[in-house]
This record gives C-alpha cells, structure tokens and sequence, in this order.
C-alpha cells in the first residue's frame, strides 16, 4: 500500500480521490510520519483529555490543569495509549492520530446528549441515507453527518463544482472543476473519517435507483435533483419500495419542505395522482413547464413565492438570467430543516408527518 504523495504526482488521480486511508498499525503510518511533505495532526492528546471527562464524570467541574496532575488521569492515559489510529487524507496530505472509530463517535456525539440520547444516536447512525443533487443536497449531506445521523450515506451528482456554485456549496477555490460528489464526499469524510461515503459521479437514474430500492440499501430518500422527471421517477420508486422522501426547495430566504411518506402508504406525488404525472412524462419538458410545475405545485403558487425570486424567475424565462437565484443561507436553513424532519422520521417521533408542505422564512 502507498500512502506517500510528492509534488511530481500525478494530480489528476489525487483529484479523484474522496476516501481516506485508516491506519490501524503505527509502523504503517511511518513513513508518512517522516515524510516533511506530511500534514501531520495529532488530535490524539486532545482527545484523551476529552474522553477522561466522559467516562469519569466526577471530575466534571474540576479546574482541569489540576485534573491533568491526579493519579487517575495518568493512569487512564497509560491504559489508553495505544488505542489509536492514523487516518491519511490523501486530497491534502494530511495525516491524523486520532482514537479508533467507537470512542471517536462517543466524543463527537457526546454534545448532542440528550437532545439525541445514546440509543437513539445508534439507531440514526444505522440508517442509510440516499442524498440525490448536491446543490441544497451537500448542505443536507453535511449537517446530517455532524448530527451523527446515517454513518452510510449515499450521494448522487453528474455535475462538477462551478465559481457559481460557491455562494451556496461549501466548497473551496482550489476545488473549481472537481466533481460535486467528491467535495461533498471529502467533506463528509473530514468530520467523520470512519462513515462509509457511496458516491454516484453519474448522477441517479431509474435504473440505478431501482437497483438500490430493491437490494433495500436506502431507508429514506432526500431529492435534491434539477430534472423534473427524475423527481417524478424517484417518487414511483419510492412509493413501489415504500421509501419517504424529503425535499427541501429554496425559496429566497426561506425553503419549502416537502416530506412524502411512501412507507406509511402514501399515494400520490405533490398531492396529485401518479397517473397524472405519468401522462404528463409523456410530454415535452420546456422551461415553461417545468417553472409551472416547481411554481404551483412544489412551491404552492405564486402567491408563495418571494417577489425577488418571482422576477428573477422571469428573467431566466427570457434568457436574461443563466439561471435560477439561489442563496447560500437559505441552502443551510435547508440543510437545518431537513436534518431536524429526518431525524424525526428515522425515529417515529411524528408519524403525523405524513404529507407536509411547509414554508419556512
């Protein structure tokens, strides 16, 4: 196995790459360690003056210079010090000691005690998620990972990231030209280098989703996606597989809410008959129709839709705008919303949110 970069590589690969190396042997991580190309972290001291505090909790309190000199701490440390692991992220070079995947989850999710109590942080992080468009889709993405919900997360994107993507995508300069997925993925990975990231760099298609549905490898679905038909294929699928759906659609501002929940039985799209969008599949997808459509039947109608949104929307109609106006705030109210109405449905909380459609300003 390889894990040292130069500056001769070949960067194209590097670009690709969205996965970090977990190291479980010391040895192994060596020669990254002695590599002076290497960013090397060591979170690994940090955190075990964090977990000392969880796992015994009588010092809770206690003037923590002082909690550093007792003999209890000194001997938590000795028992601990080989409870590490090295994770490489290859994208940056960068190398961190850090403690093995069940006490790193205890600490990162420590703080969501008990807003998200311990048994109902296992039963979120065995949910796996589908993330199809990763515009408004990579903020959800990434707030659902830092809640600690679906350590296996499923992202879908044909696109790359754009200069105009960056007033809504977390993303970076230096990241211009990459795939969607492979931000969002690393992203992802960054904050919780032990999830399981399955990308789609094609996009969803019925094909590819039909496949994932039937192998029961989504239990919920949140679509973000641009094409019209698409979403409509995605909600036969997910009412064939009895899957909920969540969809987030900004709206100046604020966002809709959308929640479907085909596990409950629900049967209709956007409060209409399947047949009615099957018909309507048949057709020709302009702009007009598919504006008509987010319009009346996402949004609700004009009367709901912000007046600068509104004009903007007839300006992309004459080809004055290259498209729809979007805000990054309203993508990370988004991510917010749809991470709290998830959360709800992963744990029974609220089957009352069966049909929703809400506007949050």
């Amino acid at each position: 196995m390889v894990f040292c970069f130069n500056s001769v590589m070949d960067l194209s690969k590097k670009e690709n790459l969205y996965k970090p190396v977990i190291i479980r042997k010391e040895s192994e991580a060596l020669p990254l360690i002695k590599n002076k190309g290497t960013n090397y972290i060591d979170a690994f001291s940090h955190q075990l003056k964090e977990l000392f505090f969880i796992v015994q909790t009588q010092f809770i309190g206690q003037n923590k210079a002082q909690v550093y000199k007792t003999k209890e701490f000194k001997d938590f440390c000795v028992k601990s010090k080989n409870n590490f692991v090295h994770v490489h992220f290859p994208w940056n070079n960068s190398l961190v000691k850090t403690m093995p995947r069940a006490e790193y989850l205890e600490l990162k999710t420590n703080r969501n005690r008990d807003l998200i109590t311990k048994e109902e942080q296992d039963i979120l992080r065995g949910k796996r998620i589908g993330v199809f468009g990763m515009s408004v889709g990579s903020n959800i993405a990434f707030v659902m990972t830092q809640a600690g919900i679906s350590n296996e997360i499923t992202i879908a994107d044909f696109d790359v990231l754009d200069t105009t993507n960056l007033n809504r995508i977390l993303a970076g300069i230096h990241q211009i030209g990459l795939p969607k997925v492979t931000v969002a993925a690393r992203r992802i990975y960054e904050d919780n280098p032990f999830a399981k990231v399955n990308i789609m760099p094609k996009g969803v298609d019925i094909k590819n989703l039909e496949t994932l549905l039937k192998n029961k490898k989504l239990d919920l679905i949140i679509e973000e996606i641009d094409e019209i038909g698409m979403k409509i294929h995605t909600r036969i699928l997910a009412m064939k597989y009895k899957i909920p759906v969540v969809m987030i659609t900004d709206n100046g501002d604020g966002v809709v809410l959308h929640i479907e929940r085909y596990d409950l039985g629900y049967k209709k799209i956007f409060e209409k008959d399947v047949n009615y969008w099957k018909e309507l599949l048949k057709k020709e997808m302009t702009k007009e129709v598919a504006g008509g459509i987010i319009m009346n039947d996402i949004v609700g109608g004009p009367q709901n839709i912000d007046p600068r949104m509104l004009k903007s929307v007839k300006r992309v109609m004459n080809r004055e705008l290259v498209s729809w106006s979007q805000l990054g705030s309203a993508a990370i109210l988004g991510g917010v919303v749809a991470t709290v109405v998830v959360k709800k449905i992963l744990l029974k909380e609220d089957n009352d949110l069966c049909v929703v459609k809400h506007i949050f300003v």
